[in-house]
């Protein structure tokens, strides 16, 4: 009864805001996920197993799109249209987890995923091994550079944040044996001249949380968290609605007398 509710209530305010002023305001969710254990009771970076489960659920049984962030971003450079009840989801940071919990629910739903590595961690204790990777990537998980030591970007020299993109690029290249094309930004930490590096040194696009006024960037794309706090299925509706970033303030630190940035 309850499911039936939520579902109710959803197609309703869905079909209410495709009416109203969706085209101009709405926005692809992009979900951000970390870890997915039995240790993340409220968290909003940490699922447990069970109610990630739900979440992909319920993403399945209301007939949500769930593409690659590989498809979005190419269908938004070539100014496709993307249908509403469109959602892409991502992992930051590649704990052992994500291929213990959340990869056996993603192939039962046959959804696709990215997940984002730090490559210093490959093959470390609690972290993703080089074969976990080559495993996911021939199960339909792309895998994406999160830089090789989770660097807070903006703190760094042109050529040290040079490094840390092409040399993780270069060693996921080696393990999986294709070019890595998408990147995420280590805690959000992105400006102008840093989108115009990821760029340059051969990513298709990038992700970050909430940089920038503009939707759809295909070099700061925003996303959602979508931790244990999200359990409550309607709250979770209202995060892959398409407007829930609308009107949320942009989070700015000062580096280097700038702003830059960063979070939610």
């Amino acid at each position: 009864m309850r499911k039936i509710l939520v579902g109710s209530l959803a197609f309703a305010l869905t079909v209410f805001l495709a009416l109203g002023f969706q085209r101009e305001f709405y926005e692809v969710p992009i979900l951000m996920y970390h870890q997915v254990n039995h240790e993340g009771r409220g968290s909003s970076v940490t699922v447990r197993p069970d109610n990630f489960e739900r979440q992909m659920e319920f993403l399945k049984v209301h007939r949500y799109h769930v593409i690659s962030l590989e498809t979005l971003i190419r269908d938004l450079k070539a100014g496709r249209r993307i249908p509403p009840k469109t959602v892409a989801i991502t992992f930051d940071d590649g704990t052992v987890d994500n291929i213990r919990f959340a990869f056996p629910v993603l192939r039962k739903m046959g959804f696709p995923a990215t997940v984002f590595m730090i490559t210093d961690n490959i093959d470390r204790p609690g972290w993703l091994s080089g074969e976990d990777l080559k495993i996911m990537n021939e199960g339909g998980i792309s895998i994406g550079s999160h830089t090789v030591s989770h660097a807070f970007l903006p703190e760094l020299e042109t050529f040290r944040i040079e490094k840390e993109l092409l040399a993780s690029k270069d060693k996921l290249r080696t393990l999986l044996g294709h070019d890595i094309t998408l990147f995420s930004y280590p805690a959000g930490g992105v400006t102008p001249e840093i989108q115009k590096l990821v760029e340059k040194t051969g990513y298709a696009g990038a992700v970050t949380t909430n940089y920038g006024k503009k939707r759809h960037d295909p070099y700061a794309l925003h996303r959602i968290k979508a931790g244990d706090s999200s359990w409550n299925l309607f709250k979770f509706w209202t995060k892959i609605s398409g407007f829930y970033s609308l009107g949320k303030k942009r989070v700015a630190v000062k580096v280097s007398g700038a702003d830059v940035y960063v979070g939610e």
